[in-house]
């Protein structure tokens, strides 16, 4: 029995990644929070069909047309050196990857373990129970009674338009948050703060929270731990699972933080993980396709704003390692290496018992 428990604990995660699948569907009795958009049937692009996806998003709406909804433009330079200036909207295909990994393990589609009435159903949108849809778990504006001005129908329909979706909260994040660094939208490090804003700018995510280790580095999905939701992020840019590209990226000085739920306007990151300052790293420009001047390296501090802001966010009672999001956008899925996991293990120790008896 011992044997075929601690078998069970070594398979789980990565069986639940695959068969976690939550579907609230407008239509299911149920859905309770009140998801206004019924699941549509589709098949999952597979990950190399995800990349030229990812490339094209990554380049705004600009580049994507009518394939996606509009997107507010960003600023970019906060005085160190370059001047605020407001440009179309961009972003580092890394940094959209890595959200929808943690988010929904780039899954548009996927054949349905729950609510009850959905579950071994045809393969459909993946629908949280609190209504995030799709790849970028599209929260804001998917609610009964919710009138945004993108197309609902086409974010549970269309991955491509469900993740342009995901920039353009994404855009609103990194335009309502301070700087970082001279904030230039191609540096991917610079997005830490809007990525942090992605899940909630609450104390839940701030680094210097003493519920996480004091002497964690830099995440890595294998080992998993309790680590701020822009740190996962980060994690997965760095341990991409051989799905892309890693990069080694650096992180801001904890002392700088502070201990508020939002940060103030940071300096240039330099940190090896988020709680090594000793060593250093440079900050990278994304090797997106379509960035021009992107190398995929490291670069140099200032190589060309943000403004304040803050949203809610509070730790999921549950699964405990993923902080949930309070504000009602795209981050309701977590991320399997935590929320399947424990769903498996519970139904496989259910299963144990009544074989017992």
């Amino acid at each position: 029995m011992r044997v075929a428990l601690a078998l069970i604990v070594w398979l789980a995660p990565s069986l639940a990644y695959a068969q976690f699948c939550p579907s609230y569907t407008a239509s299911s009795p149920n859905n309770d929070g009140g998801c206004a958009v019924e699941a549509v049937p589709g098949v999952n692009p597979s990950d190399a069909e995800w990349q030229p996806i990812f490339d094209l998003v990554s380049q705004g709406p600009s580049a994507w047309g009518d394939a996606g909804p509009t997107v507010e433009d960003i600023g970019q330079g906060c005085e160190l050196p370059n001047p605020l200036e407001i440009v179309p909207a961009r972003f580092p295909c890394e940094l959209l990857k890595a959200i929808t990994t943690v988010e929904s393990g780039w899954r548009q589609f996927c054949v349905p373990t729950e609510p009850s009435d959905q579950e071994g159903g045809s393969e459909r949108t993946i629908i949280s129970f609190d209504c995030g849809y799709g790849i970028a778990q599209v929260t804001s504006g998917m609610h009964v009674g919710e009138t945004p001005d993108f197309d609902r129908d086409r974010v549970a329909a269309d991955p491509t338009y469900n993740l342009a979706t995901g920039t353009r909260i994404l855009a609103g994040k990194w335009n309502y948050t301070e700087c970082v660094g001279d904030n230039q939208p191609r540096i991917i490090e610079h997005w830490y703060t809007a990525t942090w804003a992605y899940n909630g700018l609450a104390y839940v995510n701030n680094p210097n929270n003493p519920n996480y280790d004091p002497n964690r580095g830099v995440y890595d999905p294998a080992i998993g731990g309790s680590v701020p939701y822009q740190e996962r992020v980060f994690g997965r840019i760095e341990y991409t699972g051989d799905k892309w590209d890693p990069t080694e990226l650096a992180y801001p000085n904890p002392g700088d933080i502070g201990n508020d739920s939002a940060p103030p306007q940071l300096p240039e990151p330099d940190c090896a993980s988020p709680t090594d300052c000793t060593n250093s790293r440079e900050v990278h420009e994304t090797a997106c396709n379509g960035i021009e001047g992107s190398g995929g390296g490291p670069t140099t501090a200032g190589v060309g704003g943000g403004a304040e802001g803050g949203e809610g966010g509070s730790q999921d009672p549950f699964f405990g390692d993923d902080p949930a999001s309070a504000d009602g956008c795209q981050c309701t899925l977590k991320s399997a290496d935590s929320r399947g996991f424990w769903w498996s293990l519970f139904a496989l120790w259910v299963l144990a018992r009544r074989r017992r008896r």
